[in-house]
């Protein structure tokens, strides 16, 4: 395989790099500015995994939807976004960096939940689920090495994630709760909710600053002679990037495994998020 800009490269980039352009010299108000702006799109992608959830049986109505199991197609195609996206955007934060990735696809996140209060049948709102799980997705990916780009202490680090993980476990139980009472106006007001609270967000995402070393360093061209080094074709470091995770899979029993556990913890949290409405509206008459 071609190399790619990790390991070594990423540690002779970061040394090379001036103090006012290294991540690992940010001053403690802009480590605070990128663990802030992490924090903020972690906890809208979690958010929205679970903001239809006590809006199903609106939908149902407005749609005219009489197979309850198409219903659970509203979260489950969201989570298959978040199985596809960090496939597709953890390689490819390292080939245009951690910024253009995230503030990217929190915008077209933004904008497929804009789709989701407007769709104007039920096979377009789960289209545009998908999508948003896809773009969604993007942080769980990226969001841990920006924190690993900034700290190089395991102390401050382990911080940030510790916030990180509060965010992904303590968000969704929202979700439930806003759409519950989004719901009593229309159901679309819940992805309209959801808009909004990811649009206030919006200005510290955007001020979110590169901090990969090796994208650093080719932009501001830190080093004149590695446009004369031959570097690999596009598309054989396109192949290198999009077959990482399924290498490290098949290689690293460790990855394989973790993220096995991982998918059965978040399959046992999004099944409580679909068995409560069925329980506390359908069985027990609650509003």
């Amino acid at each position: 395989m071609a190399p790619s800009p990790t390991g070594n490269e990423w540690l002779d980039a970061t040394f090379e790099l001036p103090d006012n352009k290294n991540p690992l010299k940010f001053s403690r108000r802009k480590q605070a500015q990128v663990v802030a702006a992490g924090i903020a799109i972690i906890a809208n992608s979690a958010l929205g995994s679970s903001l239809p959830s006590g809006a199903t049986s609106d939908i149902a109505k407005a749609f005219s939807v009489t197979n309850r199991l198409q219903l659970i197609l509203i979260n489950s195609l969201y989570m298959l976004g978040f199985a596809i996206g960090p496939l597709i955007f953890g390689p490819l934060s390292e080939h245009l960096g951690r910024r253009p990735v995230l503030v990217g696809t929190y915008l077209g996140y933004m904008i497929f939940n804009l789709c989701c209060a407007v769709s104007p049948n039920f096979t377009a709102l789960l289209i545009f689920r998908l999508l948003c799980g896809v773009t969604a997705a993007a942080p769980n990916a990226v969001v841990g090495p920006v924190f690993a780009d900034i700290f190089d202490h395991p102390g401050p680090r382990g911080r940030a994630t510790a916030y990180y993980m509060c965010a992904t476990a303590m968000v969704p139980p929202l979700g439930p709760i806003i759409s519950g009472y989004a719901t009593r106006h229309s159901w679309r007001l819940t992805f309209w909710v959801g808009l909004g609270i990811s649009g206030v967000f919006l200005p510290l995402v955007c001020c979110l600053p590169e901090t990969y070393a090796p994208i650093i360093k080719k932009k501001h061209r830190i080093d004149p002679e590695a446009s004369e080094k031959q570097q690999p074709s596009f598309a054989r470091e396109l192949k290198v990037i999009f077959s990482r995770p399924f290498v490290m899979a098949a290689r690293e029993p460790v990855v394989l495994f973790t993220s096995l556990y991982l998918a059965l913890v978040y399959a046992t949290l999004y099944l409580f998020f679909q068995a409560y409405p069925i329980i506390f509206q359908g069985l027990r008459r609650f509003t």
